[in-house]
């Protein structure tokens, strides 16, 4: 794969972007972009589309005045029952030219008319990275990202662009030194390519991006978080081969027991660093051997008990979470090759209790050390939904609702167990209110929203609207749940 190396060598002199706007050029956009505003609120959603893309035209990278008003246009826009572009229109803004600022202003107006379409994201993406318009490869990348993690399936040769866009911006700005720039792009890099590797799992070139992203990414953050930067904390060749070589997915046998070996005698030297044994931890894990894996945990509790450094044992549950996890996931793919095996389904039937009884006791024992975290209160509910223990999860909820970072996943779960309950009025409020406090009506949390909207509505009898909402799902996601199946058993039954 042709991702530049993170290796620190110096890169050449960076090429200039292919367009930077100029101040009489901004000015000109940003009356666009108040007519599109205008338009917008008065739900002339093509016109607005139309004025966002002229105005981008003059201003490409207008992330914040142009570019995430544009998607949210054109979000309201599919939700008042507008369709995508046509034929015709994709014809008429072409983006297969020589221009990679027209493909890019082109993709902008057929992504307005159709914003979950992944074509057009990967479109912005391409071109914006010809152009080196890292702040519009900035703004894509994660919302690429979250759309590739809810499509059924895409190819690899799309992962493969698409990281491969990504990694050549991101050079582009840590040559720039826009170091907050080259973080969010490197994060839906890694994102990307952990999706790639999750969907292809025999890909050799999905390690590799994900490897060269997180080598680039440790550079950019250390310089990012210090002031001196990177390379002058790196005294010696040696030191910056340890670094890289620690994000490297696959190790030769003896480089990984002499890094580990060098780890485990700097900690034995500095105990008293919490970091020197986090290090040799990481390296002892990396690779999932059980035995490592094992021992690890062994040395974290050992220290945690020393010296009462909770993180330590955090530490230790969350590699006792991941290998099982490791182990469901083994036992899942056995009954995927023998469905009808009564013994293999009951064996995983048995461990997915046992592991989600004892992930409620490593989070409830966190929840003492740290009660005020409503993330973690959303993990406890999380179990105990899937326990079906709804009384102790609905409270859970109502707490983690509170924080930004966990509150639409939060309303989407209690709303869960208030339909399970049976509580179909409460749900249908719960998911109501939720969707309408969305910034987007797209992404898997907004889908499994409107999904369990449907539902209750269903089953409530408000047939009309429950067949508009399944209707909306298979326009997403044609294949979204049994939304279709549904759809045509209350299209069958009138």
């Amino acid at each position: 794969m042709n991702q530049s190396d993170p290796s620190g060598n110096q890169p050449k002199p960076p090429p200039t972007p292919v367009y930077v706007a100029s101040e009489e050029a901004k000015a000109k956009a940003r009356k666009f972009f108040d007519h599109a505003k205008k338009a917008a609120e008065t739900k002339n959603y093509d016109y607005a589309i139309k004025l966002y893309v002229d105005g981008l035209a003059f201003w490409p990278d207008a992330v914040d005045e142009g570019l995430k008003p544009l998607r949210v246009a054109g979000t309201a826009r599919r939700l008042d029952g507008g369709k995508a572009s046509g034929f015709l229109a994709a014809r008429q803004w072409p983006t297969n030219t020589k221009d990679p600022l027209k493909n890019l202003n082109s993709a902008l107006y057929l992504f307005g008319f159709d914003p979950s379409s992944i074509n057009y994201m990967e479109l912005i993406l391409q071109n914006a990275s010809k152009a080196r318009l890292i702040r519009t490869v900035a703004w894509i990348s994660p919302v690429l990202a979250e759309a590739y993690n809810s499509a059924k399936k895409v190819a690899e040769a799309a992962f493969h662009a698409s990281c491969q866009a990504m990694s050549d911006a991101a050079d582009f700005a840590m040559a720039l030194s826009e170091d907050k720039v080259s973080m969010d792009i490197l994060q839906a890099n890694i994102a990307t390519a952990d999706i790639w590797m999750r969907v292809h799992e025999s890909s050799t070139d999905a390690p590799r991006a994900r490897s060269y992203a997180t080598g680039k990414m440790t550079i950019v953050k250390g310089k990012f978080d210090k002031a001196e930067g990177f390379q002058e904390s790196l005294k010696d060749a040696e030191g910056q081969r340890e670094l890289m070589d620690k994000d490297r997915p696959v190790l030769g046998v003896d480089r990984k027991a002499q890094m580990i070996a060098s780890a485990r005698k700097d900690w034995e030297a500095h105990r008293d660093v919490p970091a020197k044994l986090q290090n040799l931890v990481e390296l002892m894990t990396k690779d999932e051997d059980e035995t490592r894996e094992r021992e690890a945990i062994e040395l974290l509790e050992s220290e945690f008990k020393s010296n009462g450094h909770y993180a330590f044992k955090m530490k230790a549950d969350d590699l006792r979470i991941k290998q099982a996890g490791r182990k469901r996931r083994e036992l899942e793919t056995r009954l995927r090759g023998d469905p009808s095996n009564a013994a293999n389904q009951k064996e995983l039937n048995e461990h997915r209790i046992a592991q989600n009884q004892m992930e409620i006791e490593i989070w409830s024992e966190r929840q003492a050390h740290y009660p005020t975290d409503m993330r973690i209160k959303f993990q406890i509910g999380l179990r105990y939904l899937t326990a079906r223990r709804f009384d102790e999860a609905i409270p859970l909820f109502q707490q983690a609702q509170v924080d930004g970072r966990t509150r639409s996943e939060a309303r989407l779960y209690m709303g869960r167990c208030f339909f399970e309950k049976k509580f179909y009025p409460q749900a249908i409020e719960t998911f109501r209110t939720t969707i309408a406090e969305l910034e987007t009506n797209s992404g898997p949390v907004a889908l499994e929203l409107n999904y369990w909207l449907g539902r209750g509505l269903e089953v409530t009898g408000e047939v009309a609207e429950a067949k508009k909402i399944y209707g909306y799902l298979i326009q997403l996601d044609y294949n979204y749940k049994d939304a279709r199946q549904r759809l045509e058993s209350l299209v069958a039954g009138n």
